[in-house]
């Protein structure tokens, strides 16, 4: 008689935002479908960590792991060809040293010399142009049934800052696109009465929402926007590309501070009934990031989507997921894997 195969262990994600960066994302997902020893139970992102996301859910239920894999890449072709449309990008894969001339434009925007502001009319475009890629490769049909894994996209709200998290019964196109909306590229996207922006700036990824409605205690981050970087920028061209990466981090940063000091102060709320108490004390954090490759990275580099570009860094998403798988999932169901102290703290 043949040997039963053991159960696969129920994993939840959630997944960072950082525009094209989000391809090492990609290759993580990817790496994580191959291995028959993991099932994904629910998963969380903002901007294009909500795109993966939804994309992935929307394969899964659809044709299980092999249609999410080939779902996600096509998606992200698709992401290349659209701002092939509506950017000046192939002119930049074609002429390399035009890279240039774009750092010395935007040093004299950060330092004041000139001022530009986003054309509506391509914000516009380009933004019908994703509400296209995401109806093809969204089925919110299936994302909406009761089998699909549960899924939780965060965007901002304009006026109050607070952030809003659209779940399987309630996530649309729109709330997609309201996830992923930087207010310096595209109009900001209308829900409900209510003006959305990017979701990074509220919960780069959502953490606490997952942690209280999932049953898995086992939560992986896959991260892309490096903690830490060797030397501090200086040149004008350089600084606004890190203030931007210290800020899509600082939710992430606050949220698991937040949870880490609850763990640590665990004993005095253990024998309380909250389900919130108990999904805490639970909790076991894992975490996937490539800090070296992604600190080597321009972080300008995420709003020009080059098939180069997107290539490379889902190469290294699936080499560090294949790192992590190797060295860490043994651990699932056990103990967390996660060095957040050391990273975050």
């Amino acid at each position: 008689m043949a040997k039963k195969a053991p159960k696969p262990h129920t994993l939840d994600l959630a997944l960072q935002g950082g525009g094209a960066h989000g391809a090492f994302t990609w290759g993580v997902l990817e790496r994580l479908l191959e291995e028959p020893a993991i099932s994904i139970n629910a998963v969380s992102g903002a901007s294009a960590g909500a795109l993966n996301a939804a994309v992935l859910v929307s394969g899964l239920v659809g044709g299980g792991p092999e249609e999410a894999a080939a779902r996600l890449s096509s998606f992200w072709k698709a992401v290349n060809q659209s701002a092939r449309q509506t950017t000046i990008l192939p002119f930049l894969e074609a002429f390399p040293a035009a890279f240039k001339t774009a750092d010395m434009l935007w040093s004299m925007v950060s330092a004041g010399s000139i001022s530009v502001s986003p054309s509506p009319r391509l914000g516009r475009t380009a933004q019908g142009i994703l509400r296209d890629v995401l109806n093809k490769h969204v089925d919110l049909d299936a994302v909406r049934s009761p089998e699909a894994p549960r899924i939780f996209v965060s965007a901002t709200n304009a006026r109050s800052g607070a952030p809003r998290i659209f779940r399987n019964d309630d996530l649309s196109i729109d709330a997609l696109l309201a996830s992923a909306c930087l207010p310096m590229n595209f109009p900001p996207v209308s829900i409900d009465g209510e003006d959305y922006w990017d979701g990074g700036y509220s919960a780069n990824p959502p953490i606490l929402p997952i942690v209280q409605e999932s049953s898995c205690s086992d939560l992986l981050l896959v991260t892309v926007n490096p903690v830490t970087r060797k030397d501090t920028p200086r040149a004008m061209n350089e600084i606004p590309g890190r203030i931007s990466e210290l800020m899509f981090n600082l939710s992430l940063v606050k949220e698991l501070r937040g949870l880490s000091l609850l763990k640590e102060d665990m004993g005095a709320w253990q024998f309380f009934g909250n389900g919130l108490i108990r999904s805490i004390r639970d909790l076991r954090l894992h975490e996937i990031y490539d800090e070296e490759t992604m600190s080597r990275v321009d972080p300008r580099s995420k709003m020009t989507p080059g098939w180069q570009l997107l290539t490379r860094l889902h190469e290294a998403g699936h080499r560090a997921a294949e790192n992590w798988v190797d060295i860490c999932s043994g651990d699932l169901g056990k103990r967390s894997t996660a060095r957040i102290a050391e990273r975050y703290f």
